[in-house]
């Protein structure tokens, strides 16, 4: 039997369950699924009198205002907590879907030239497709600019060479990102597979550890049979039936649903905004070396799930960076003329005249009597009796 479960059938199925249900399941799936004002209250309501814990409960409980507001405080702390875990990763999706597709025209881009303007044959750039992993980029771009600086090749086969070396970091980086492109579907996936943990439900509804298992048992028995029924309803009755795993096609169902943006404010990192900026934007045209754009995708992408490491800004941070290498990538001109001029701009050999220092030899400051009395007043007068 084909699996077919929709958002519809999960919110039917999550209000036909008792209060007590119900609650329990939305604290489980809440980084999809808010937790509305009648379930707060009834946690702020279900809580253990702590006057009471060696009798009973007394019978007719008010809503204390203050377990409400915490309540209502330490749900939104997990739903944010949850939500940016996921939001995380899929950001880091979407920008490397989008950067792979730029490095792949830009491949191409190089390709026709070096066939069409240097006409480079098929068995070199075979070769040079196939040298990308183990070249020694930097070495090899020392050695080719020492070579025309000492006038030992002509202009245009330093083009051709340069553009050659362009287009092995090109397909270097492509590597790169491909290998963390599937390492962020990765996360991306596992993070939208996880529920709260049942010492953050039991802190968020503010009952016992030991209370909550039973409980747990008897909401996700009544919620996945509703959602069994939907399945028995939906489906002839003529087909064959297998068992089906409800509770993790609830959540394939839900990741479904687009990721709600967070607000993120500059927290710090790189120091300055403008210092963070001007790396982005290296690291979004590709200026970067190797080990430094390695230590800079660490540093955005970093994120802390400890308790002492700042487990509830550490996913805040990575999304603000991806907000703005988002913004970078949509100001780009990505036409097939842009990208050409790119390439050209980065093999066009520099000049003698741009090699000689221009700036002037700096003089020696020298100073007027009122700068050596300015000296003097700091230092004091000297005393040739102490120089003996």
């Amino acid at each position: 039997m084909s699996i077919c479960i929709e958002f519809e059938h999960i919110e039917s199925a999550i209000q036909a369950l008792p209060i007590q249900n119900r609650t329990m399941i939305q604290l489980l799936l809440l980084q999809y699924i808010d937790v509305t004002q009648e379930e707060i209250d009834f946690m702020a309501t279900d809580q253990p009198d702590s006057r009471f814990l060696a009798g009973k409960q007394p019978q007719g409980k008010t809503i204390s205002l203050e377990a409400v507001q915490n309540v209502t405080s330490r749900s939104n702390q997990y739903k944010g907590y949850y939500r940016q875990k996921r939001e995380r990763p899929g950001m880091h999706v979407e920008f490397l879907k989008k950067i792979l597709a730029i490095l792949d025209q830009k491949l191409r881009i190089a390709e026709r030239i070096l066939v069409s303007d240097f006409k480079v044959d098929e068995d070199i750039l075979k070769t040079t497709k196939s040298q990308a992993p183990s070249v020694l980029l930097r070495q090899e771009l020392r050695k080719l600019d020492r070579a025309w600086e000492h006038e030992e090749i002509p202009q245009k086969d330093y083009k051709t060479q340069r553009l050659l070396l362009e287009f092995q970091a090109l397909l270097r980086r492509r590597a790169i990102f491909r290998r963390r492109y599937k390492i962020a579907q990765q996360d991306f996936v596992t993070a939208g597979n996880l529920p709260l943990k049942d010492h953050e439900i039991a802190h968020v509804w503010g009952i016992p550890l030991g209370s909550l298992a039973a409980r747990k048992v008897k909401s996700l028995q009544q919620f996945l049979t509703l959602l069994q029924k939907h399945q028995d309803t939906s489906s002839p009755s003529n087909e064959n039936t297998q068992p089906l795993d409800l509770w993790r096609e609830t959540f394939n169902t839900l990741a479904k649903r687009p990721i709600e943006r967070s607000l993120i404010e500059y927290d710090g990192l790189e120091k300055t905004e403008e210092i963070l900026m001007g790396k982005l934007e290296a690291f979004v045209s590709g200026m970067m070396s190797e080990p430094e754009e390695s230590k800079f995708w660490t540093s955005i992408t970093r994120v802390n799930d400890t308790e002492f490491s700042g487990s509830w800004a550490s996913h805040a941070r990575s999304i603000l960076a991806f907000q703005r290498l988002h913004a970078l990538l949509n100001d780009m001109d990505l036409s097939d003329e842009a990208l050409e001029d790119e390439l050209s701009a980065k093999i066009i050999p520099k000049q003698a005249d741009d090699q000689i220092a221009t700036e002037e030899e700096e003089k020696p400051v020298e100073l007027g009597e009122m700068g050596f009395g300015v000296i003097n007043s700091f230092i004091g007068e000297q005393d040739d009796k102490r120089r003996t």
